[in-house]
């Protein structure tokens, strides 16, 4: 654990020294609703304005987690990603941009938007490009998609951050991992690689299956995605990002968008 503990402190030191250097790149407000003074960050990608939660759109922040529960520990980077965000905005006189996208509001009763500081820096942007953060995509908030991404893959070509820990620790599952190595207690977002073995449609799902997890679009999302993109992915390894949950023994992932298979994603290379 002290080994954990150690590179995470060094890893979150390289990632506040980056911030001093790091600017918005296309990544500009469009059209700022309002403008609020945040309380306090609650998590990596939430902070609180008032009594409400304000969750970054297009951002997935590591989770905090439940101690108590077996299948829900604390992610890598996850106190490192509250603290860069803390910081943010004490160093902002807690005063932040509100930018809605097409759905103001999550399942979870949270107010989505992109954040953003006076100077013009996108908040969300420079979660990713410090890797303490990965690119979430939920329709129809698609929002600076091209503008995250290339964030996310500056960081991860730079091994800055939780892409770091893909490549010196991989049996931490996070934020890669291969599709044969998770178990049911493996839950969660990240990315899993593997294979696509099979390429079918039922009445409900359009069903892509990697070699030990399976991907689900239910119907109501399949006018996002053009089939035949999706049957040539048979036979090619690709990465799927998602939320992971165990159901009779295998794991699986349901997603939403095209953007969520880095192979059918026109902002990954």
């Amino acid at each position: 654990m002290k080994k954990h503990s150690s590179l995470f402190s060094l890893l979150f030191l390289l990632s506040t020294l980056w911030l001093s250097s790091v600017h918005a790149q296309n990544c500009g407000p469009t059209n700022i609703d309002n403008w609020e003074k945040a309380r306090i960050a609650q998590a990596g990608n939430v902070v609180i304005v008032g009594s409400r939660q304000y969750i970054m759109a297009g951002v997935y922040a590591p989770e905090m987690g439940d101690l108590s529960k077996r299948t829900d520990p604390p992610r890598p980077l996850s106190r490192e990603s509250l603290t860069f965000l803390n910081r943010i905005l004490a160093n902002n006189d807690r005063k932040i941009g509100i930018e809605f996208d097409q759905q103001r509001m999550d399942g979870f009763g949270r107010v989505v938007a992109h954040l953003f500081l006076e100077d013009g820096r996108n908040v969300n942007e420079l979660l990713l490009e410090n890797g303490l953060g990965m690119v979430e995509t939920n329709p129809p908030n698609l929002k600076y998609q091209e503008c995250y991404f290339r964030a996310e893959q500056r960081a991860r070509q730079a091994n800055r951050g939780i892409w770091r820990l893909s490549v010196n620790q991989p049996e931490l599952k996070f934020p890669v991992a291969l599709s044969s190595q998770l178990s049911d207690v493996d839950l969660g977002f990240r990315i899993i690689r593997g294979e696509v073995r099979q390429v079918s449609q039922s009445r409900n799902n359009i069903i892509i299956n990697l070699d030990t997890t399976g991907i689900r679009v239910k119907r109501e999302d399949w006018p996002n995605f053009n089939y035949r993109d999706v049957e040539a992915l048979k036979g090619q390894t690709i990465e799927v990002r998602g939320y992971g949950f165990a159901y009779q023994g295998a794991m699986y992932v349901v997603i939403s968008h095209p953007n969520m298979i880095d192979k059918l994603n026109p902002y990954q290379p």
